[in-house]
């Protein structure tokens, strides 16, 4: 069954914990507003789309979550357990598994199975990039789908294709009446900052983070500002090599532990790591203890 776009918006309000003057502001009545979700009223084109923009949503994703599908649990587990294993023949199957449930090529469950074979290696995952670069390089708009897509294959980009994807994608998605700030273009800017990072290719890096300091100047979202706060925090120790970096990274690390934001821990201790081999970095003190809260 169908989700209506008033009984969707509701539930993500609700989800998450925006009150009404949150998402209507000063130019949408609480009224219209009411009527629109408990009767079903017709609201303005000009006011959906406020609201949308001010939940942090495309009109096209709202379509489109009318078709989504969540993961199981088990599901969630048995991915992870399938990358931990390193088994090829296990990863093969459970591709097979999860593109068996996909509703759509790019839903939840295709991109699992994308994920994958990309990490399966060999002809498997170079079968698989040349799918996605005959995709992507043929949409001529991406949206939120496209720039997680192209977060998978980043690192088998050159760096001129990067910075032209990301480029393009970011002056047109920071056009008003279409999102300002999408968590998946956050994803995507924050990714190739990490690339260029890797690729010690500083300038570049610098750019990106130009571009998520911009991004982020609605602080509320928690998502949005986690992922920035990662980037800088990873960027300054390789701009400046200060003691006082190195030991923010080990706050920063900690305070995500003590609000039990641990992906955002997670990807502050991979980031690191991956950077620490490329640049010789000083160990970390990973350990949280209970009298550090």
């Amino acid at each position: 069954m169908k989700t209506s776009h008033k009984d969707l918006i509701e539930t993500l309000r609700k989800k998450k914990a925006l009150s009404m003057q949150d998402i209507c502001g000063d130019y949408v009545s609480h009224s219209s507003y009411s009527r629109f979700v408990n009767k079903g009223q017709t609201l303005a084109i000009d006011k959906l789309l406020y609201i949308l923009r001010r939940m942090d949503l495309s009109f096209r994703e709202a379509g489109l979550f009318d078709h989504n599908i969540q993961t199981s649990n088990e599901d969630k587990v048995l991915m992870a357990e399938v990358v931990a294993s390193h088994d090829l023949k296990r990863m093969s199957e459970t591709a097979t598994l999860f593109a068996s449930k996909a509703k759509r090529t790019y839903d939840i469950y295709g991109m699992l199975a994308i994920q994958l074979r990309l990490k399966m290696g060999g002809e498997t995952a170079d079968q698989q990039v040349q799918v996605l670069k005959d995709y992507l390089f043929n949409v001529q708009n991406w949206d939120f789908k496209e720039m997680y897509l192209f977060t998978f294959i980043m690192d088998r980009m050159e760096s001129a294709v990067i910075l032209h994807h990301v480029n393009r994608t970011y002056d047109r998605a920071a056009a008003p009446y279409f999102l300002e700030r999408n968590l998946n273009l956050i994803i995507l800017i924050e990714k190739a900052h990490f690339e260029f990072l890797k690729r010690k290719e500083t300038n570049h890096a610098q750019n990106m983070l130009d571009k998520l300091e911009i991004l982020t100047i609605n602080r509320t979202f928690h998502s949005v500002q986690g992922r920035f706060t990662i980037s800088q925090a990873l960027h300054n120790i390789l701009k400046e090599n200060r003691p006082e970096d190195f030991q923010k990274i080990e706050r920063l690390y900690r305070n995500f532990i003590v609000i039990e934001a641990n992906i955002y821990a997670r990807l502050l201790q991979s980031g690191y790591q991956t950077l620490q081999s490329i640049y010789q970095l000083p160990e970390i003190n990973w350990q949280v203890t209970s009298d550090q809260f």
